[in-house]
């Protein structure tokens, strides 16, 4: 089975129908976010993949930024926040 690793996603995209499809397109790997903030578990041929189709879909004005999240670092929380009850798991 291909590694999978943590990636954040912030976009700032002006055109609603291309927000709509920005953001389906991240929910279906999501296992956390907010708004134009997503958690993604991705293979390193998905998120080429995403980012391939992410290219012919924004306009000039639109941002799109993606960090990979270190696999040891344990996030700190804030508020009513918490981690995954559970392991994230891929049905594929």
């Amino acid at each position: 089975m291909a590694c999978r690793h943590l990636y954040l996603f912030a976009y700032d995209i002006s055109a609603a129908r291309t927000q709509n499809q920005v953001r389906r397109m991240l929910r279906a790997y999501a296992v956390g976010g907010q708004k134009s903030l997503f958690e993604c578990l991705l293979t390193d041929a998905e998120l080429h993949q995403l980012c391939m189709l992410f290219r012919g879909l924004l306009g000039g004005g639109d941002r799109l930024h993606v960090f990979r999240l270190s696999d040891t670092v344990q996030p700190i929380f804030y508020g009513c926040a918490g981690s995954l009850a559970y392991d994230p798991f891929v049905i594929g």
